[in-house]
């Protein structure tokens, strides 16, 4: 009787330890900054500085299982005003230059996703940016503006999405799921998230959260 009890114990264990592994839900505050950032590939601006110095830093070094930690993490910056969301990232490969770009599809190629839930409804809001600058999206595309850059290890993806775009307008403490994940090609496919997933990209319940800060 004692080992049955022991037994079904640990089970409880196991299944709690999984269900909090899969409920994780991360959270970022990111600033509100007084000068949008130059969409230029380049992250110069005092806006990027704001986000990093302010909170609204956060790293992509984990796949959309949670089972492996790249060797090639990314580092993205995220921060708003009142016309839009302001969200660049940093992508690290042995060498950019090598990086395929010509593969039938944007997430085909080495490429970063963005992914919004305003106001948490359920709705997911998709942009993909692949490390030739082709952006794909079913989300009014034309609307985002996006610039990257290259430069020995590295290449850089700076977006602005406009509010009207997503039809909401955060106010400071609002919360909106939010995740950024991308196939990763340097050491051969990885699918990462900041926010595991647990399966597809797709799963605004399984988004982290961003918290419109002061």
């Amino acid at each position: 009787m004692k080992r049955l009890i022991a037994t079904v114990g640990l089970a409880l264990c196991l299944v709690l330890a999984l269900g909090t592994f899969a409920a994780a839900n991360l959270e970022i505050v990111v600033p509100k900054v007084n000068r949008a950032p130059n969409i230029d590939g380049n992250l110069n601006d005092p806006a990027w500085l704001q986000a990093s110095i302010k909170g609204g830093k956060l790293v992509v070094d984990l796949d959309n299982n949670g089972t492996i930690i790249t060797d090639y993490p990314r580092i993205a910056y995220v921060c708003y005003d009142d016309q839009a969301l302001y969200v660049a990232v940093t992508i690290f490969a042995p060498d950019v230059d090598k990086l395929m770009t010509t593969a039938g599809s944007v997430w085909s190629n080495d490429e970063i996703e963005i992914f919004l839930d305003p106001a948490k409804i359920g709705v997911s809001y998709q942009w993909g940016i692949d490390a030739g600058g082709v952006l794909d999206s079913t989300h009014a595309p034309g609307a985002l503006k996006h610039a990257i850059s290259k430069s020995g290890i590295r290449w850089v993806v700076e977006t602005a999405i406009p509010w009207d775009v997503v039809g909401y307008t955060p106010k400071a403490g609002d919360k909106w799921g939010f995740n950024i994940c991308g196939r990763q090609i340097a050491t051969g496919t990885q699918w990462l998230c900041w926010n595991c997933t647990f399966g597809g990209f797709q799963r605004p319940q399984a988004f982290g959260n961003v918290i419109f800060g002061e």
